[in-house]
This record gives C-alpha cells, sequence and structure tokens, in this order.
C-alpha cells in the first residue's frame, strides 16, 4: 500500500535580511496543508544544500518543535545566505506523527534586488542582537561581545573579523569600525562530537539603539585573504612605561609615571580646564584601592612604584591598563585595578578589587577615591536613593577631619563642579559587589561615602572603617578570601546645575549601569550533534521531561 503523499497548496517564498527576529539572512515559506495532521520535519534543503537551522509557526503561533501543524497557514523561517536577485530552490520533506502521510514539495523564488548577503569573501558571520531595557536610547555605545568559533573557520581574527550594522528598516548593511582582542585557543587533537577545536575572541564597536527597542549587528569572518582593517580612530596614546597620556576629542588624561594612576584630567568640550591634585604625597588624582593597618603607613594603588604587574591592550576603539599586585608593605592583599578609555565617548571607566590573602587587622579599607585640588571645583552634587538631586557649597560642611558630607556607599553619582567656569567631574558608581570567596558574608563596617575638604577636595568609599569615628583606636580583623569589587565612570563634563546637565548625568548613570543585552546567534555546523548531546557526569541520570 503505497504512503499518501500531500502537497501544499499557495506556495510562497520571500527573502528577507537579517532582523532582532530572524538575526540571520532567511527565506520565509509559506503554504496551506488542508489536512490537520501534524507532520515531523525530516529534511530542509536550499539550492541542494541541507539546512538545519529554521523554525515553524502556525498560524502565526510559533511551534516549539519545529513541525508542521496543518489545517491552515503554515510559515517555514530557513536560514539561508542568499544573495541579491539569486535563484532559489527551496524542499522540504516531513512524515505525519501517528499515520503514514507524508509530506513533500519543493519552490522556486528569486532574491531580492537588496539587503543579500555582504560580502562572499567572508564565508561566516554570527548574528548579535542588542537589546535595550532601560528606556534610555543609545548612541555610540560601546559594546563587548565573546564569540566562540569553530578553529578551521577563522584564521587571524584581528586580521578577518568585520562588524556590519544591519538598518532595521532598509536592510543597508554598513561595515563599522570595530577592535578584535583577548584571543584565545582550545586545541583538540581528535575532533568528535564532544570535543571541537574553539577560537574564541572578545569584539568591541559602538552601536546605536533607540529606547526599548533592538538593532542586530553581524560579525562576518573566514576570510584568509583579508587585511588587517585601517579603521582611524580619535584616541591618540603616547607616552612609555606606566606614565601614558590618552586623548580624545572630550579629555587628554596623564597617568603617574611612577603607580600608573591617574595623576591628571585635562577637560575640553570648551571648558580647557585640568582637573589634578598635585599636593601632597605623590600627587595622583586617583587614589584609591587602600589600606590602613598600623603601625603601618596608609598605602593607596597610586602610591605603587611600579606596581608588580601590568598590561596594556590598544587598538582603534579603545585603550585600556591593568594593574594588580599587592600594596606595598601589605603581601596579605592582592588588588587589581582596570582603565579603559574610549575614542567616541567623554567617560573612563575604572574596575578594581580588593582581595585579602590572609587575615588582616585595619583601620581602613577604602576605595572610589578621588583626590582634587580645591581651587576649581567649589560645589559638590549628588544623586540621592530616592532619585532626588541635591547639591552644597564644599566648604559651607566641616572642614576636615570632619566630614563635609555624608552618603550611602552606593551612592548612584555625584559630581565636584565649579558653576562658573561651568566644568565638573562626574563620578558614577555602576557596580559595587562584596563576597567572600570561601562562602559566608564578607566582612563590611560601617560602609559610606563622604566627601571631605582641606586645602584640597577628596571623596572616597570606606568598606571598613575605624579611623574616623568616636573610638579610632579600634582594629578589624577582616578574613582571608574577602573580595570588594566595584565598577565606576570618571566624567569630565559641562556641569551648572542646569536641568539638561543634571539629566544627562542622570540618563548616562541609568544607561551605563544597564548595559546593552547582547546575544550571539550561529549557523549549526554540520559537525555538531543531531540530537540532545549528555553532560559527563559522576552517575548517569535520564533527563525528566514535561509531558
Amino acid at each position: 500500500m503505497s504512503t499518501p503523499m500531500r502537497k501544499p497548496r499557495n506556495l510562497e517564498a520571500v527573502t528577507a535580511f537579517p532582523s532582532p527576529k530572524y538575526p540571520f539572512y532567511h527565506i520565509k515559506a509559506s503554504f496551506f496543508v488542508d489536512r490537520k495532521l501534524e507532520y515531523e520535519i525530516g529534511e530542509v534543503r536550499v539550492n541542494g544544500d541541507r539546512v538545519r537551522d529554521y523554525t515553524t509557526s502556525h498560524n502565526g503561533i510559533h511551534l516549539k518543535d519545529r513541525h508542521i501543524q496543518g489545517g491552515g497557514l503554515s510559515e517555514v523561517v530557513i536560514r539561508s545566505d542568499w544573495r541579491c536577485g539569486e535563484d532559489l530552490k527551496i524542499g522540504l520533506k516531513g512524515r505525519s506523527k501517528k499515520n503514514k502521510d507524508s509530506l513533500s514539495f519543493s519552490m522556486r523564488t528569486t532574491a531580492s534586488s537588496y539587503g543579500g548577503y555582504w560580502d562572499p569573501s567572508w564565508k561566516h558571520y554570527a548574528g548579535i542582537v542588542l537589546s535595550e531595557t532601560a528606556g534610555v536610547s543609545r548612541a555610540n555605545e560601546p559594546v563587548h561581545v565573546t564569540l566562540a568559533l569553530y578553529s578551521d573557520r577563522v584564521g587571524n581574527p584581528e586580521k578577518e573579523v568585520r562588524v556590519v550594522a544591519v538598518d532595521p528598516e532598509t536592510g543597508v548593511q554598513t561595515e563599522i569600525p570595530s577592535q578584535v582582542y583577548a584571543t584565545s585557543r582550545y586545541r583538540c587533537k581528535t575532533q568528535t562530537e564532544r570535543y571541537q577545536s574553539t577560537t574564541a575572541l572578545d569584539v568591541c564597536f559602538y552601536a546605536d539603539v533607540p529606547a526599548d527597542s533592538e538593532r542586530v549587528y553581524l560579525a562576518f569572518y573566514g576570510n584568509p585573504d583579508a587585511r588587517l582593517p585601517d579603521y582611524k580612530g580619535r584616541l591618540k596614546v603616547s607616552g612609555r612605561g606606566l606614565g601614558l597620556t590618552l586623548e580624545n576629542p572630550f579629555y587628554k588624561t596623564v597617568l603617574h609615571e611612577k603607580s600608573g594612576s591617574i595623576d591628571e584630567i585635562h577637560m575640553k568640550m570648551g571648558a580647557d580646564r585640568v582637573f589634578a591634585h598635585h599636593l601632597e604625597t605623590n600627587g595622583a588624582l586617583h587614589w584609591n584601592p587602600g589600606l590602613y593597618a598600623p603601625p603601618r603607613p596608609w598605602i593607596h594603588t597610586s602610591d605603587w612604584d611600579p606596581p608588580k604587574n601590568y598590561t596594556k591592550t590598544g587598538g582603534p576603539l579603545f585603550f585600556t591598563t591593568a594593574r594588580s599586585g599587592p600594596l606595598d608593605l601589605y603581601p596579605e592583599s592582592h588588588i587589581s585595578i582596570n582603565y579603559r578609555f574610549y575614542d567616541r565617548v567623554p567617560w573612563i571607566v575604572m574596575s578594581s578589587t580588593i582581595r585579602i590573602t590572609k587575615e588582616l587587622s585595619v583601620k581602613a579599607l577604602r576605595n572610589g577615591e578621588i583626590v582634587l585640588n580645591r581651587e576649581l571645583v567649589e560645589e559638590f552634587a549628588w544623586r540621592g536613593p530616592d532619585g532626588t538631586v541635591d547639591s552644597m557649597i564644599i566648604t559651607d560642611g566641616p572642614r576636615h577631619p570632619e566630614h563635609a558630607k555624608v552618603l550611602p556607599y552606593d551612592t548612584p553619582w555625584v559630581c565636584l563642579f565649579n558653576r562658573k567656569h561651568e566644568c565638573g567631574l562626574g563620578l558614577l558608581t555602576l557596580e559595587v559587589s562584596n563576597f567572600n570567596e570561601d562562602g559566608g558574608l564578607c566582612k563590611l563596617y560601617n560602609p559610606y561615602s563622604y566627601l571631605q575638604w582641606g586645602p584640597w577636595v577628596y571623596f572616597a568609599r570606606p568598606l571598613v572603617y575605624t579611623f574616623v569615628s568616636n573610638n579610632p583606636g579600634r582594629l578589624i580583623p577582616v578574613p582571608a578570601g574577602n573580595v570588594y569589587y566595584e565598577q565606576m565612570a570618571f566624567l569630565p563634563v559641562r556641569f551648572s546645575m542646569e536641568e539638561e546637565h543634571i539629566e544627562y548625568i542622570d540618563r548616562l548613570y541609568t544607561s551605563l549601569s544597564n548595559p546593552l543585552y547582547s546575544a550571539v546567534f550561529e549557523d549549526t555546523d554540520p559537525r555538531a550533534p543531531e540530537g540532545w548531546m549528555p553532560p559527563i557526569l559522576v552517575e548517569e541520570f535520564e533527563e525528566m521531561e514535561d509531558e
């Protein structure tokens, strides 16, 4: 007895360019199957090549198990790297789940005259969907994405990778500057479904994403003949060793030649002012992290001469310095501090950790400290926990050693500014995390932030602190394994307490503390397993599935 063959009717296929919903070149094939049966898809082909990446829907409703439901409009979205004007033949075969009915059809279409594959010289690509979830439009926002690629698909990522932006309305594709870094490789002698050589890399680019929306970018690779791209960045780096100078259209930042800490920030943007300290000790602007465990002296990362470890990474889009090691005279500590400078944005990203490797009794464990000469800044503004913004004349508060102002330790942002010169240095606290790497609670004692002034002005974040208290002789043991992490943005900004300036800092804080969400979509390689690959476990078990 022959198997009944179902022929769909009203066949139609159209090509489409990558979109946030389908972040790859694709074909939408639609048709009607009269009989109300479920069909399992056995094979999808485009121009004779098998395709494993596709989705199905029935009457506009997505079907999670990728089957065909008869008795209505079916749509199959097929990943296909079509070229403009290309002739395409789509074939599909399936079989009903409960009887011997089979489904088979083929259709032809001509690809659209626009929106096709960017450049066939690049054989592979990954779709990157960026989602804006904080309600703030993003323009020139730095994005960092990790890609994991089959090693035989890419030879030299720094030469090969190209990032392409896709216009959501027209499908126009534009190559944009990018920077590849942190390339690493996993190599295996025998390729199996479980073990496959992988090249991992990070890529940075700038994204434009309107509020509460999504955009798709494509990262192309797989062109062994590609030349190193010649992107012209606006970040200039000069100097040697730790004492670098970094300059973009918004600022010029000078790093201390002995410690590598920020020593000066020259604000451009029509203000032409220099934020600096230069009054005591090493004179740096950025002091912390720091520890004080008497009888040993108070030591900060700005006192390194030099740090134990120092690396730097450069490119057309961003430049980073990384310093780490114990603080001088404090072998019980391991400190790391990174700066990240971009060519298109006015802020500097700083991240740091304080890790206690052996129990240490301290009077002060602090972070987030900026020290400025008081000649430039006169006022202090901050955003409170309830979202309101307030300000004060700095010298209206008590003078050192008393605190002029006390705020929560995770205050979203503060700004030291001069209304007359319309210049300010914003300090945005993007993330604060305190934990013990061995488990349990992290030791904190009276954490807060404060402003002090004397010949200078400084803002700091104590995390364990008895030094300025009514009982300053106490020392608190901090256990080994305690880790204190924070990420901040230092922002030279035009600031005069006008509404638009406050809104700008607030908006920037919201966007930087809520970065764009990224998701990477890649094609299924023929070497990938056909079904679920269970993990290697100590004891086998059977996965439970919903009925």
